[in-house]
């Protein structure tokens, strides 16, 4: 029976604050969503990095002299250079290729995109370079050690490259969870306006309740439990608002690079195992919010 009068009580009160708990549903949908998103972006990033990572190489650019006159990379300095990475328990593979075999490779390469730029380079112009495989491609320590022999002229590293392409995917996750606190706070305001207003209109009911004896948690119960049902029901808003989105905009547009593997697909399995757990939290913040408005609004 108590538990009947305190939800009929709290659908009452949603009723009665209809506007008030419509902004508070939206505020915490745009804010879950926001946090649910940034859990995708997150994971997309991740991903993605290790998708380029495994195809990465350390270029080691070799010097003039040894571009201009070593072709095979089966005596001399260039030999030296590669026993030594070889060698090296980090490296997992090491391939040459000559002035000619970089120069052949940069025109398939940059033929289509910059025709411009291939007409006007020649061949002496691209290195004889060592292609290395990492073992770890975050664990550049092989490559620091040869970084100062005389064979080399520059080392280029992709992994840099790979690292500051998705450090654009962090900025936008961490643009979402920043967007998503602010939602948070202003949501937090939200109830605790609403739970002020509704104990303001119920004043005087609950004033007679504690009359005859009811607790202060019995008559504080029915505005909790209001704005815990309205969290939850803007928590079901961003859940459906983000897989809708992801399923009709975010994949139909990103469609060619999930297939060609430039950027890891969005999955839905991270939007319900997320949405669960932020719902949780989000539901006992908005009653701990509702108890600590109504401990400083109530008296005895």
């Amino acid at each position: 029976m108590r538990l009947g009068y305190i939800l009929r009580e709290a659908l009452r009160g949603l009723g009665r604050n209809l506007t008030m708990t419509i902004a508070l549903v939206i505020t915490t949908a745009i804010s879950v969503g926001l946090l649910v998103t940034g859990v995708l972006v997150t994971q997309m990033t991740a991903e993605t990095k290790d998708i380029y990572l495994e195809k990465v190489e350390v270029m080691v650019q070799l010097s003039e002299e040894i571009s201009a006159t070593d072709t095979s990379c089966i005596n001399g300095p260039c030999a030296q250079l590669r026993e030594k990475l070889e060698k090296d328990p980090g490296v997992e593979e090491v391939n040459f290729r000559n002035q000619q075999q970089s120069y052949e490779r940069f025109v398939e390469v940059f033929k289509e995109s910059d025709p411009l730029l291939v007409e006007e380079t020649s061949a002496d112009a691209i290195p004889a370079a060592l292609h290395v495989r990492l073992v770890d491609p975050t664990d550049s320590r092989a490559i620091d050690k040869i970084a100062d022999d005389p064979a080399v002229d520059t080392i280029v590293d992709q992994g840099d490259e790979v690292r500051a392409a998705t450090s654009n995917l962090d900025s936008i996750r961490n643009a979402t969870f920043i967007l998503a606190l602010i939602q948070a706070l202003a949501a937090v305001f939200l109830i605790a306006n609403m739970v002020q207003i509704a104990a303001y209109n119920r004043s005087t009911e609950m004033s007679i309740m504690r009359m005859v004896g009811a607790t202060r948690w019995f008559t504080s119960a029915p505005f909790v439990v209001e704005a815990v049902l309205a969290v939850c029901a803007g928590v079901v808003a961003a859940g459906i608002g983000v897989f809708v989105g992801k399923e009709t905009v975010v994949d139909p547009a990103l469609a060619e690079l999930y297939a060609s593997q430039l950027l890891a697909p969005a999955r839905a399995e991270y939007i319900w195992t997320s949405l669960p757990i932020i719902g949780l939290v989000a539901s006992a913040f908005a009653g701990v919010v509702a108890l600590v408005t109504l401990r400083g609004y109530v008296r005895k």
